[in-house]
């Protein structure tokens, strides 16, 4: 049985410029997301991994680009797995949703994290769902009412980046 996320809880956005993003940066994000577990949708990554790590960069990446429609499917733990292990978010986009919710569905969406081009990152969480800590809101908040648009919206599948 597929759930549907609650349509009625507004989404709330972090835009956080790059002067303000300390290395590493996903991994700091996820221990500061207070969250359900989640089940993650990868659709766009282009990163640098630590060589101390399991995960490698460039084998995730060709599994992401190889992923049918919504994108890489991963575990919270795996998701989790994969930030512990990433030095440098270059580009990517990870889309969070409560676990038996329709992946395709992105009115299920309740987090995403946007990096672009190792700059500006945004941020999108639906409170009471998923929120971000006292600390990182104080950092790097006010949040901001509305969802921005998903790569994948925005773009349509496989057109997530250009070469």
């Amino acid at each position: 049985m597929t759930m549907t996320a609650p349509n009625d809880l507004e989404m709330l956005a972090y835009t956080i410029p790059a002067d303000h993003i300390v290395l590493p940066d996903l991994v700091q994000f996820f221990s500061e997301l207070h969250s359900p577990e989640l089940v993650w949708v990868l659709t766009t990554l282009y990163a640098v991994t630590s060589p101390d790590q399991l995960v490698e960069a460039l084998p995730l990446e060709r599994r992401v680009n190889a992923a049918e429609e919504p994108g890489l499917i991963l575990s919270h733990a795996e998701a989790t797995e994969v930030a512990d292990s990433i030095w440098q978010l270059i580009d990517g986009e990870f889309l969070g949703y409560l676990p038996g919710t329709d992946l395709t569905d992105e009115s299920n969406l309740v987090v995403r994290i946007d990096a672009f081009d190792s700059g500006e990152w945004t941020v999108t969480v639906r409170p009471p769902l998923t929120t971000m800590s006292d600390a990182f809101d104080r950092t790097h908040g006010p949040a901001q009412p509305g969802r921005p648009a998903t790569r994948l919206e925005e773009f349509g599948p496989r057109q997530q980046t250009t070469l």
